[in-house]
């Protein structure tokens, strides 16, 4: 089992309904502050919706100390909560979906840590990307440090897999879809020459050695953020979720943000 921790993390499990989850606990002062004075304004209306949901369910609520509650979370930032639930698995992805106009979908290739896959889930669902794929192998899974890293998107955001991410960009290509990668060289573009209204394939790679060689061949552009000249010092790059953010922004910002569900963008884990 998992222990999810956190506020977001737990009430977007909760929302979702996509675990089975079997115990909620919850710190003592919680419960001995009933009026949420201790806690910020939206952390407190978030913590009601917790028990409310519990108690909707009929599943079990233990309240426990923090010590316990730091042994059971490896001493991470719990703010009070752990929810004792199954894990979340990817679902496989055979093949993408006929392309949609102006949709993108996030590639993720080997990308191991938990922080990078959580801010990148979380960046694809607040810009309200079309998919996210991930390899099979070599992949960071979906844990309870990618739940809080995403603050809570993981929890709603269904996370496809692929055994051969080469052939499911070459199959996406295939059927209309543009296949952009990163890469630092002289046969980049800028970010701001992309255009950004064709349906789009974003391919991120390992935070260490980048895209490889044989996801290189199968894009169909490849980009840069930021200068083509080096600084001259060791810092000549952008992290992997810091570079996705920004392009993910640059494919989708023009996009009608219309039916944006209350509360989107005003995060309970800043």
């Amino acid at each position: 089992v998992d222990y999810l921790y956190g506020v977001a993390p737990v009430l977007n499990a909760l929302r979702a309904g996509r675990r089975k989850v079997h115990r909620l606990y919850i710190q003592d002062t919680l419960v001995e502050d009933p009026k949420g004075k201790r806690s910020p304004r939206k952390e407190k209306f978030a913590l009601a919706e917790v028990q409310q949901l519990m108690a909707e369910a009929d599943l079990p609520v233990e309240v426990t100390n923090k010590g316990d509650l730091n042994n059971m979370t490896n001493n991470k930032p719990h703010q009070g909560l752990a929810l004792q639930a199954d894990p979340l698995e990817c679902v496989p992805l055979p093949e993408m979906p006929p392309p949609a106009a102006g949709a993108c979908w996030l590639a993720l290739d080997e990308v191991t840590d938990p922080q990078n896959l959580g801010a990148l889930l979380r960046s694809a669902h607040f810009l309200r990307a079309a998919g996210i794929v991930v390899s099979a192998k070599n992949s960071a899974p979906l844990s309870a440090a990618v739940s809080k890293a995403s603050a809570g998107a993981m929890e709603v955001l269904p996370v496809h897999s692929t055994p051969n991410m080469v052939k499911l960009l070459s199959q996406a290509h295939d059927k209309g879809y543009r296949v952009v990668g990163t890469a630092l060289g002289p046969r980049t573009m800028p970010l701001e020459a992309l255009p950004r209204d064709e349906p789009t394939i974003l391919v991120l790679g390992n935070e260490g050695y980048g895209l490889r060689t044989n996801i290189l061949k199968a894009c169909t552009a490849l980009v840069r953020v930021g200068p083509l000249a080096p600084r001259g010092d060791m810092v000549d790059s952008l992290n992997v979720s810091v570079a996705g953010g920004i392009i993910l922004h640059h494919l989708l910002s023009g996009r009608d943000a219309e039916g944006q569900a209350d509360g989107e963008g005003q995060g309970l884990d800043e």
